[in-house]
């Protein structure tokens, strides 16, 4: 789907959502952040190779989708049956397994196991389970499509929030876990801070509206499911739309003189809490 200029597009699929490369994501933007050439190598090389979904990915995304958008879950998910053999169940069960199986590997489906889903359905149980994180889910605009210029840079940025009230801004994460420790290195691995002030900056260019209150909603993906509701303070936010805007800044400068470098020849030591 062409976008041009700056819109919100409430019903775009997560597909058409990524497959959109004129506008740049918080991803990319971290890509980036990594060093140049990464950038370059996964989102200009010509010669790149497809990007193989990891397992972490995948339960993420189906994740998102059993939470969020239900109605989608069985259009874009199949669960493969639980294994059996010929010698416990007999033929006419075990030919009835094997036509299931292939009918599902035909479906161009995402395929998850039995054990998969289980794990996903107690996620969505704990999730359910708690009257303040379906309070923040409930009655709010899901997955919409931000599209619009940074004025600092010129460049193109793209957004897309998990969850948009008038007045505040959801994102549900998986996680392996979800100690406040352990997801203050993710937020700033991956650039959590810095999808939030996007987000913000992105809903208050095409709609006209700041909003600064900034909420992860984090579930861990193995038992016990611990759950977590983080606040995202405003000294994040800050650091974030910081930190966006220089990487823009930068990732201009690199694709008008067309640089890309890498870690390059530097001297290093260790880390100071290895001391």
């Amino acid at each position: 789907m062409k976008v041009i200029g700056q819109c919100c597009i409430p019903d775009l699929s997560n597909e058409e959502y990524h497959a959109n490369k004129d506008y740049i994501s918080r991803s990319s933007i971290m890509d980036f952040d990594k060093n140049p050439y990464t950038y370059w190598a996964k989102h200009i090389n010509p010669d790149r190779p497809i990007r193989d979904s990891t397992p972490q990915m995948i339960l993420g995304s189906a994740f998102h989708t059993m939470m969020l958008e239900p109605h989608l879950f069985d259009e874009q998910y199949a669960i493969y049956p639980e294994k059996v053999l010929l010698k416990d169940v007999g033929k006419p069960a075990y030919e009835m397994f094997k036509h299931e199986c292939a009918h599902i590997e035909s479906s161009n489906k995402i395929i998850l196991t039995s054990d998969e889903f289980m794990n996903l359905c107690k996620m969505r149980g704990k999730i359910y389970n708690s009257a303040e994180a379906m309070q923040l889910i409930r009655d709010a605009r899901i997955e919409n499509s931000f599209f619009w210029r940074d004025e600092h840079s010129g460049l193109n940025l793209k957004c897309r929030p998990d969850v948009l009230h008038d007045n505040m801004i959801i994102d549900l994460k998986t996680t392996s876990h979800a100690s406040p420790r352990a997801f203050q290195r993710e937020m700033v691995d991956y650039g959590y801070h810095v999808q939030f002030a996007m987000i913000c900056d992105g809903v208050e260019i095409v709609e006209g509206r700041r909003i600064n209150n900034c909420i992860n909603i984090v579930v861990e993906t193995k038992y016990p499911y611990n759950m977590a509701i983080y606040i995202i303070d405003e000294f994040a936010l800050e650091e974030g739309q910081i930190k966006y805007k220089q990487i823009c800044l930068d990732l201009k400068n690199a694709i008008e003189e067309n640089k890309w470098q890498d870690y390059g020849i530097q001297t290093i030591s260790l880390p100071k809490w290895a001391i």
